[in-house]
């Protein structure tokens, strides 16, 4: 009994042994299973680590690339400008050599497997959308403009005589297919990237390589559009002519000034010649003056003196230039015959740019003309000199002629930097100090595309133009001292906005020349040193002209209220007294729908005028355009 009990409970401790044998190796199994999964798994996430890092080095180097690409390309308009071309094949090769290297650098396993992870594939797709298209864009545009700016001598665009040489523009008209349709791919791309899931550290170098892509674009596109109506009007298939005519800003008008001097210019294959010089005096003794030289509506003929269109001093009263200078076209037809290709009109101010770049230029009378005093000389000393010649401004008009050959006769002679002379003008453009109109109506359409044509826009599609233009009314030259500065402010909730200008009246005591004083003002019980100003207020196609300071003008009996173009108008008479400081303003209502960026226009003045749109007007107006 005892040996039995004895030898079972042996059996069921062995059999316990064997549990506990059997257990013990399971557990250590068990064990070395979880210590082999921990080990895989810090393993593994070792080697995602590693995976990782590496992607993210390889990211750093794409990133890398592309901004360093980006900061050369923005060194390459000025290269351009310098006309280096061996600095532009460095930097073409430096950039091209980047933009390959980034685009390798963002393809391979890594960014396969980066391209499955949800929260990283955005970012992946566009770094890999932006590398490809800048090493497409780079290999397609940079060869082919080294080619152009190697094989064309830009660096002599001034030709002997006065003009421009055309040979370098009709060379580009081969290269610019090709270099425009590489950035109008390239924007299609950088356009097309959703930007909602992307990190700074893609979307920096994104936004920088699309503005430059933003820029670039639509100017390429312009241009090659363009350019062989450029040519044309250049005179590259034959001789053009052209009205040149300079508006006087010490007596103000809507676009700029009284327009009483001009001339005659041809343009044949880039070469400009002045044929004749004139002023308004010609069309008196001609038997022109006095007489209306072009049918013009009644709602537009309400907003002006009825001298409007009967005598050329006053053709820039309106603030449409294309009005203006179908008037001119009429009035030379009927006084010799002469027909136009153009019409073109400049400042005094445009002159004193111009004079920036040409430098110095010694005059017949002993003196010199420079930037810093082109317009005090043309605008003020001149009628200091002879305001009192009793000659009905004769002599100054004479003056005023002789100083624009001199400077042409220096313009002519072609020793100046083309570049510089472009921004110079580029700079009298924003200004709003250049106007022009074609009869070509390719070349129109061009100006007008770039806002060179002066014109009041007949809808509100690619612009919603608002503006306050200045007539003078006082018949001087009192305007010379003149300064303003003009503002916007809008109400995105009830479509509104204001626009002001402050004046000022800077005129000094010892200006006492019977030709700058007001003539008109005594009429009115003024001082002679009082400014007489008929104010225009336009809004757009649509739109209501809601109130208005001065409501009813200082001098009511000389409101006037009409329509130009589908833009409501209305005319008030402004007053402004010596040394004073005042503040003129109106509010539009903007009609319901879609409307274009804000166009600001003003009358150019003989100094500076600062411009200052309000960001409430960014609600509903799509940007700014001054």
């Amino acid at each position: 009994m005892t040996s039995a009990h004895e030898g079972q409970t042996r059996r069921v401790r062995r059999r316990e042994g064997l549990v506990e044998a059997s257990t013990g190796g399971r557990g250590r199994v068990a064990a070395a299973i979880v210590g082999w999964t921990l080990g895989a798994l810090g393993f593994a996430l070792c080697a995602v680590g590693v995976v990782a890092l590496a992607f993210m080095q390889q990211a750093g180097v794409v990133r890398t690339d592309l901004l360093g690409a980006q900061t050369k390309l923005s060194f390459v308009p000025q290269i351009v400008a310098n006309r280096d071309i061996n600095g532009l094949n460095q930097v073409s090769g430096e950039v091209l050599e980047m933009t390959e290297r980034a685009d390798a650098g963002s393809e391979g396993p890594l960014w396969d497997l980066a391209s499955s992870i949800p929260l990283v594939k955005d970012n992946t797709q566009a770094v890999q959308e932006l590398t490809a298209m800048t090493r497409d864009l780079t290999g397609r545009a940079l060869p082919p403009t080294v080619a152009l700016l190697s094989a064309s001598d830009f660096s002599s665009l001034a030709v002997e005589g006065g003009g421009i040489n055309l040979e370098p523009f009709r060379q580009a008209e081969g290269a610019l297919p090709e270099i425009t349709s590489a950035f109008t791919d390239a924007k299609v791309v950088t356009d097309g990237i959703d930007r909602t899931n992307l990190l700074p550290i893609v979307t920096e170098p994104l936004d920088q390589v699309a503005q430059i892509v933003d820029q670039a674009a639509p100017s390429l596109t312009l241009v090659q559009k363009y350019l062989p109506s450029l040519l044309a009007a250049a005179g590259g298939d034959g001789p053009k002519t052209y009205l040149v005519v300079f508006q006087n800003n010490a007596e103000i008008r809507a676009t700029g000034g009284n327009p009483a001097a001009s001339s005659v210019m041809v343009v044949d294959n880039g070469r400009i010649e002045l044929k004749e010089q004139s002023d308004s005096m010609a069309f008196y003794a001609a038997g022109q003056a006095g007489r209306s030289v072009l049918d013009l509506p009644e709602s537009t003929l309400a907003l002006y003196p009825d001298t409007f269109t009967r005598y050329s001093q006053d053709y820039t009263f309106t603030p449409d230039f294309p009005t203006t200078a179908r008037l001119f076209e009429s009035l030379w037809k009927r006084t010799d015959g002469s027909q136009f290709d153009g019409v073109m009109s400049i400042d005094p101010v445009v002159l004193a740019h111009m004079l920036e770049v040409l430098g110095p230029v010694d005059l017949p009378t002993g003196e010199q003309i420079t930037s810093e005093n082109a317009v005090k000389l043309l605008l003020s000393d001149a009628y200091q000199r002879f305001g009192d010649a009793g000659d009905n401004g004769r002599s100054s008009d004479e003056f005023f002629a002789m100083v624009s050959s001199t400077v042409f006769s220096r313009l002519a002679g072609g020793q100046w930097n083309p570049i510089a002379m472009f921004d110079q003008l580029t700079r009298s453009a924003q200004e709003q100090r250049i106007n022009l109109w074609f009869t070509d109506e390719q070349a129109q359409a061009l100006v007008t595309e770039v806002g060179l044509d002066g014109g009041l826009r007949p809808d509100n599609t690619t612009s919603t133009q608002l503006g306050i233009y200045l007539n003078d009314f006082s018949i001087g030259k009192l305007e010379y001292h003149l300064t303003t500065d003009i503002s916007a402010t809008c109400n995105a909730a009830d479509r509104t906005v204001n626009v002001s200008m402050n004046m000022h009246n800077g005129i000094t005591d010892d200006i006492t020349n019977a030709y700058t004083l007001g003539f008109r003002n005594s009429d009115y019980g003024l001082p002679k040193t009082t400014m007489m100003l008929n104010a225009l207020f336009f809004a757009p196609p649509g739109a209501t002209i809601t109130a208005m300071d001065p409501g009813d003008g200082d001098i009511p009996s000389l409101s006037r209220s009409g329509v130009e173009d589908n833009n409501t108008g209305e005319s008030r008479m402004v007053t402004l007294g010596q040394n004073e400081n005042r503040t003129i303003s109106y509010t539009v209502q903007l009609p319901a729908g879609p409307l274009g960026p804000l166009d600001l226009r003003h009358t150019p003045t003989a100094n500076d005028t600062p411009v200052m749109v309000d960001a409430s007007c960014d609600a509903f107006l799509a940007g700014f355009s001054s």
